[in-house]
């Protein structure tokens, strides 16, 4: 293999000549002539593509589940979380269909695809003709193993939709996959102080994330706890992003040898956390304007919410329909969620 190209592809002794390693980095870090930085493992599509996955996932997820909570109140069927939602909008059929397990299958095949074969030169093979392992293609196998336990996810989906295994499951193979990625986090954490700490970071958020779907599983009818998996995924999803900013693109302020990189990177984290919260509340709040002013869905609400774990009864947050108007609308809207198959 060619040392002068990155992961990337860049060719950095065409331009600039290098120094050693930094010893305390055990090569993970070297440096340009003009002292700028660069890893030399690891990939930005590595943690771009991760996190895009999982920022698509969390904004479906909380959009879904606004418009389950919004049904509810507006005289639907009863709020329960879900391990995975149906489409909202589209014709009856597409509603019906199973689209997020297909999606979640077929999205981590390209993954495993790509860290493993795509855009490759040759097939990133496990082991060395010594018998060891290629180091540079450790990466790419812990990723696909990520990738494959969220496949395994999709397929309990489908079987559970199909009818082949018990409803509440999809929560215990959800979980299971987000533990098993951050294990594998637990075990990639090497480097500089600053990649440590920002893995570890991502490590603790993909936990919080688990333990978001545990408390979903318990209290399927609080409409807060199911708030918790989406807001943590979407967090997940913008720091996997954060971290391939902070070490593939060379930013002085992110230097590994500089100490303020690692004191403000928990800060970039609270500010992530801080202006997700506020555009999830803020969406939420668009879509109960939109379904009053254009669907027409009415709610009257009294002083006094109810519990954390208990739903929003009709009588309490119920719906009455604007006078003039037929039912046909609000109907047509709420018939995705009101079929007993799910």
């Amino acid at each position: 293999m060619d040392m002068s190209m990155d992961h990337a592809g860049h060719n950095h002794s065409a331009h600039a000549s290098v120094s050693p390693p930094m010893a305390h980095d055990h090569g993970a870090v070297l440096r340009h002539e003009d002292g700028s930085y660069y890893y030399t493992h690891g990939a930005w599509l590595g943690h771009v593509v991760p996190g895009s996955f999982f920022l698509l996932w969390g904004v479906w997820w909380m959009l879904a589940t606004f418009y389950e909570h919004l049904a509810s109140a507006a005289g639907g069927p009863p709020f329960r979380s879900r391990g995975w939602h149906r489409l909202f909008f589209g014709t009856a059929r597409a509603r019906r269909f199973p689209v997020e397990p297909f999606i979640k299958i077929v999205l981590p095949l390209f993954g495993i695809l790509g860290e493993l074969w795509l855009g490759h030169d040759q097939y990133m093979n496990l082991y060395a003709p010594d018998g060891k392992f290629v180091m540079d293609h450790v990466n790419d196998w812990q990723h696909s193993a990520m990738y494959s336990a969220f496949m395994l996810s999709g397929l309990v989906d489908l079987a559970t939709w199909y009818g082949r295994l018990p409803e509440g499951i999809e929560h215990a193979s959800l979980g299971m996959a987000f533990l098993i990625e951050g294990m594998l986090l637990v075990f990639h954490l090497k480097g500089p102080k600053i990649e440590i700490l920002v893995h570890l970071i991502l490590v603790i958020q993909i936990f919080l994330t688990v333990v978001a779907v545990v408390f979903e599983a318990l209290m399927p009818t609080s409409f807060a706890a199911a708030l918790a998996r989406p807001l943590s995924t979407v967090i997940q999803g913008v720091w996997w992003i954060q971290t391939a900013y902070i070490m593939y693109r060379a930013k002085p302020q992110w230097d590994p040898e500089d100490m303020s990189s690692a004191m403000m990177a928990p800060v970039a984290w609270v500010t992530h956390v801080l202006w997700i919260t506020a555009a999830m509340l803020s969406v939420f709040l668009l879509m109960r304007w939109v379904t009053e002013r254009h669907l027409g869905w009415v709610y009257k609400e009294e002083r006094g919410a109810p519990g954390l774990g208990s739903p929003m009864p009709a009588a309490r947050y119920g719906a009455q329909r604007p006078s003039g108007r037929t039912n046909g609308h609000i109907d047509l809207e709420l018939s995705a969620l009101t079929s007993d198959k799910y």
